[in-house]
């Protein structure tokens, strides 16, 4: 069944209940990152991208080592520059002329900001294929994505990791609500078109991963856009392909900025001119098990996909079976170590059966209804396909490495949802309520990890994100057999605007 455009209700009363669900997800996302912030410990990489854009209004890319710390990357004179990439810098932008950068973190507002986007984004297309008549459908997803879908887990936590996280999560809806609405309207307008390059030449800057496949994305769009209007959209596909080409060029000059070599994205575990900060500061040495795997097997491998996709498909909760969970993650190793290396699993990570239950229902039968589904609905798969099966072959997995497979379940949900829905009409009430609670089970599992997961990523003393001040740093850099007369340049503080 394609994704047929459900006729509008007349009713008010048809559309605000999902609205109010959205906001009401929106104020516990606030909430979340409310209580991250009010922790007795800074979350790592709280003022990264501040400091970042404070640095670049200096003319600079290099930060402080006491901002970038184990996650910098370091020439061979302790000079620490960032390898992310600029797209989260847009709300210091909007925000420099009102405010001065450094005294609060931004990260918070940023990680909401991305989140509630993503989420209403995605809210939108699930939306557009259930019959508005269906008051308490739409209600029941609405719940389900605000409070038991990836904004919780991105809202648990704010360590700079989730700010391209969560803004890649952003585009990654826009760019499945703008394919959605072309596949309803059954054609690719100019539109649509470059609003999916421009989507995909931002996530560069945000997600380069999930970028390589929502590039692939926007070529099956051309494609489709070719081969219904012919020569009409020559000028377009044109247009498109130069805003991805600028995404792509901007990001390769600013690695040949910093690093020297536009091919360089980050440093590495082995000697070069660019090293990893564990590395360099001695906490990971190259015969470490992620090292090697790194090293000898790549940072991306085909052959871990499939093991890594029962991992996270199934990995019992450590929350709910410490035990079940240490099991499954020996008998991955086993499988894996001598194939592809070490896998480096981090806690809490849950398989998404027991965290996404909802979904993973609604995506099985997406899946069996790929046979009959239209050729831009499977352009759609293929894309978002791309972006997991890239993190699925890289040598970690990690809860929020997880929310780089939700852009292939939420568009096999998608397609599953109609005929989803016609089955759940024809179940019998007791079926209705083993379906409800295994579904509210997976919500309850959400909750629950994002409980666990706001004490991740925090400065205390003795982890690899402890906060470093003037004497530690100093401290790092002679261990380090660095310059004494690089120590006051090396170990400024973080910046703030004046």
């Amino acid at each position: 069944m394609s994704l047929t455009l459900a006729p509008r209700a007349t009713a008010p009363a048809a559309i605000s209940l999902p609205m109010a669900i959205a906001a009401t997800g929106a104020v516990f996302y606030g909430v979340l990152l409310w209580v991250s912030v009010q922790m007795n410990l800074q979350a790592f990489g709280y003022d990264f991208y501040d400091q970042v854009w404070l640095a670049l209004r200096e003319g600079r890319l290099d930060l402080p080592i006491r901002v970038l710390r184990i996650e910098g990357h370091y020439t061979a004179d302790g000079t620490a520059y960032f390898y992310h990439g600029l797209a989260p810098l847009v709300i210091r932008a909007l925000l420099d002329p009102l405010i001065q950068i450094g005294q609060v973190s931004l990260s918070p507002l940023s990680i909401w900001l991305w989140t509630v986007l993503g989420t209403a984004l995605y809210h939108t297309a699930f939306l557009r294929v259930i019959p508005e008549a269906r008051t308490g459908l739409r209600a029941a997803l609405s719940a389900l994505l605000w409070f038991g879908g990836p904004g919780v887990i991105l809202a648990g936590n704010h360590a700079f990791y989730h700010e391209p996280i969560s803004l890649g999560y952003a585009l990654g809806g826009g760019f499945v609500l703008l394919w959605v609405r072309a596949v309803q309207a059954g054609r690719m307008s100019v539109r649509t078109l470059l609003g999916l390059a421009l989507l995909a030449a931002l996530c560069v800057h945000a997600r380069p991963n999930l970028a390589a496949a929502l590039y692939i994305g926007v070529g099956l769009a051309a494609l489709w856009a070719l081969w219904s209007a012919r020569l009409r959209m020559a000028a377009p596909v044109l247009l498109a392909a130069l805003v991805l080409g600028g995404g792509g060029y901007s990001y390769l000059a600013l690695n040949e900025a910093r690093f020297g070599d536009k091919g360089m994205t980050h440093g590495t575990f082995e000697e070069s001119p660019i090293r990893y900060g564990m590395m360099f500061w001695g906490k990971e040495n190259k015969d470490s098990l992620r090292a090697r795997a790194f090293m000898e097997h790549g940072r991306f491998n085909l052959g871990r996909v499939l093991p890594s996709a029962l991992a996270y498909l199934a990995l019992p909760p450590e929350q709910w079976s410490a035990k079940a969970h240490g099991t499954a993650r020996n008998l991955h190793f086993k499988a894996t170590a001598s194939q592809s290396g070490f896998t480096r699993i981090e806690t809490p990570t849950s398989g998404l059966l027991f965290l996404w239950t909802g979904w993973i229902i609604l995506a099985a039968f997406g899946i069996a209804r790929l046979r009959h589904a239209t050729w831009a609905q499977l352009a759609l798969v293929a894309t978002t396909g791309a972006s997991a099966v890239l993190m699925l072959s890289y040598a970690a997995i990690t809860l929020r490495y997880m929310l780089a497979l939700w852009p292939l379940v939420a568009v096999l949900s998608l397609i599953g949802l109609p005929r989803a829905a016609q089955a759940l009409g024809g179940l019998a009430p007791v079926r209705i309520g083993a379906l409800g609670a295994a579904v509210t089970m997976g919500v309850i599992m959400s909750l629950q990890t994002a409980g666990a997961y706001r004490f991740e990523f925090r400065e205390e003393t003795g982890t690899f994100f402890e906060a470093w001040d003037t004497e530690t740093c100093r401290a790092h850099v002679l261990n380090a057999n660095l310059p004494a007369d690089r120590v006051t340049a090396l170990c400024r503080a973080p910046r703030v605007e004046t």
